[in-house]
């Protein structure tokens, strides 16, 4: 078997190396299954082609646990792809398994690597909402996930994976990507393929400003998010002076910025604003912080940094209280920053389904654990919403679904009822009436909706600017 996986891998590597030489000679490619692409016409270039069949070689190698591309229960790792079986057939528009048709849905982020608590909720959520689906028995075709393993998140490898998902002619939407960087790496080539993407959790504005038709978003911005945290931070906390550091991420720096100019168009004091990469010694930071004395030590970036920086933080006698945004607010927060992270605040424009008292993320909640025997994470619900956006495409077009049909089902979506939000789309495919940002608190290791940012602060929905 690892024979023949090695040989039908090398096969497919150097198909994808033919392309690439072939778009080499012929120049850059223009796609007319989508307009607005306005990026350099990435998709295609012998780059990526070499990674995306370099790629596939690396995962033909793996030993088959390994593989995305394993058939496996709902409660089996969290990067095994639910894809035809041995006996499938291929076909020029797809598979088909017995007497349907197979259709895919990608799913492209982090989940195995130092980000992964941030996604991986989110990928189970998809694989349940995509495995009821199949189960009810109604749909005219079987519809399968196919997840790539973004680790940690790269915005470098990001092309060769959507490369993989662009090159399967079964694939007719991609759940994600799951970070701002690989979504802006990736999106002009979605684009170019006709593909769309709806982000369950990438949030820098700037995203939907690029014109391109195929990316569409689940939730709220940095500047939505950051703009109610500085009016949260003054009004309903009553602090003036707010230390800020980001990670210098596409997503941290961001969201940093939108945080300051809305604390200061508050009333605020920005007495530290610093963004400095990942590390593993803040300790120099961290006495900058201690030193400007501030009331709120806020920071932008992502779970897997945000426990070290607070500990050693509280380490050095720090005693401001803690914050952090939506990339903060992950499973390795809470198991890494233990003691120290007790009573911190984090904001998020995610619905937390354990929280809600609404009977549909409740019943939701109640069918994540008995799947998976843990609690829905963070984006779980956003993520459930754009599998079952989805799935409602594949639904309207059955057998005949392609990801022109779907493009279309999704661009004209009217009144979607999702569990975090109902979805109708603004001219740049944000949500209409999406700016709500929830405010949760930890509490005995353990996060506690305390509200709607808006509300806690006297109804401001107010927003900053973002770009990083």
């Amino acid at each position: 078997m690892r024979k023949k996986r090695l040989f039908v891998a090398a096969v497919a590597a150097v198909a994808l190396l033919a392309v690439a030489c072939q778009n080499q000679k012929a120049g850059p490619t223009t796609s007319t299954s989508a307009s607005g692409c306005n990026k350099p016409a990435a998709l295609g270039t012998a780059r990526d082609f070499r990674l995306a069949a370099s790629h596939t070689l690396a995962q033909a190698s793996a030993s088959p646990s390994a593989s995305p591309m394993v058939s496996v229960s709902p409660s089996a790792s969290p990067m095994a792809s639910e894809t035809a079986s041995p006996a499938a057939t291929s076909g020029t528009s797809g598979t088909t398994t017995g007497s349907k048709k197979v259709v895919k849905l990608g799913f492209l982020g982090d989940l195995t690597g130092g980000n992964a608590g941030l996604v991986v909720s989110a990928y189970k959520s998809a694989q349940l909402a995509v495995k009821q689906a199949d189960a009810a028995g109604d749909l005219p075709v079987d519809i399968q996930l196919d997840a790539k393993d973004n680790k940690d998140g790269s915005a470098d490898t990001a092309p060769a994976l959507a490369q993989q998902l662009i090159g399967d002619p079964s694939v007719v939407g991609v759940i994600g990507p799951a970070f701002s960087g690989e979504s802006k790496a990736t999106g002009a080539l979605f684009c170019q393929a006709g593909l769309t993407d709806i982000t369950q959790s990438a949030t820098n504005p700037d995203l939907t400003k690029n014109g391109w038709p195929t990316f569409f978003r689940a939730l709220a911005t940095d500047a939505v998010q950051g703009g109610q945290t500085g009016a949260y931070i003054v009004k309903s906390l009553n602090k003036k002076n707010v230390a800020v550091i980001n990670d210098k991420s596409d997503y941290g720096a961001g969201l940093a910025t939108a945080v300051v100019a809305s604390i200061k168009s508050n009333g605020g004091n920005v007495v530290l604003n610093q963004g400095i990469e990942p590390t593993t010694d803040y300790t120099t930071i961290v006495d900058s912080v201690i030193a400007k004395k501030p009331d709120i030590l806020y920071y932008a970036g992502y779970d897997k940094d945000a426990p070290l920086l607070f500990k050693q933080y509280r380490q050095k006698g720090g005693t401001a209280l803690l914050m952090g945004g939506d990339g903060d607010k992950g499973t390795n927060l809470l198991k890494e920053g233990g003691s120290a992270v007790d009573g911190a605040i984090l904001t998020c424009p995610c619905l937390d389904p354990n929280a809600s008292s609404d009977p549909a993320p409740q019943k939701f909640a109640q069918d994540y654990i008995a799947a998976y025997g843990e609690p829905a994470g963070i984006y779980s619900a956003e993520a459930w919403d754009v599998a079952n956006m989805f799935i409602a495409a594949i639904r309207s077009s059955g057998a005949n679904t392609t990801r022109k049909s779907v493009l279309d089902y999704i661009t004209n979506l009217k009144d979607f009822k999702g569990l975090s939000k109902t979805f109708n789309w603004t001219p740049t495919h944000e949500v209409v009436g999406g700016d709500i940002t929830f405010v949760y608190k930890i509490v005995g290791g353990k996060y506690t909706l305390l509200g709607k940012a808006a509300d806690l602060s006297g109804g401001s929905s107010a927003t900053a600017s973002a770009t990083p």
